[in-house]
């Protein structure tokens, strides 16, 4: 498997770089993977994920009270994009500092279908 981070300009800024991981020879990264895969069910959520993005890219940095720390496994350094509990997706990145975030996918929290989906690959 060939992975590499593609720079997302458009969430990026003075204060935070935002990236993705592009996987073997996808055009799409996994957070624009999660984004095709949640737009027409989750639109307003997608959307306020998009501009919290932006303004952690541009005007806060990614600071860490803004992420639930420690979502994988131990020493992984995976967390979550904070969300409300009535909230229906979650996306999960990697966070270093305050200047990185490398964005994953993410999927809806009142779906049983990724621990599925994960026990079978």
């Amino acid at each position: 498997m060939k992975c590499e981070l593609k720079k997302i300009e458009e969430l990026s800024g003075r204060r935070t770089s935002v990236y993705s991981v592009l996987i073997d020879d996808s055009e799409l990264t996994l957070f624009d993977i999660f984004i095709e895969e949640n737009r027409s069910l989750h639109l307003s959520e997608i959307k306020d994920m998009v501009q919290r993005l932006k303004t952690i890219g541009t005007k806060t940095g990614a600071r860490e009270q803004f992420f639930k720390l420690h979502e994988g496994s131990p020493g992984d350094g995976v967390c979550a994009l904070f969300d409300l509990p009535d909230k229906n997706l979650r996306l999960y990145c990697i966070r270093y500092n305050t200047q990185i975030i490398i964005l994953g996918g993410g999927w809806n929290k009142t779906c049983t279908c990724f621990a599925t989906r994960q026990q079978t690959d």
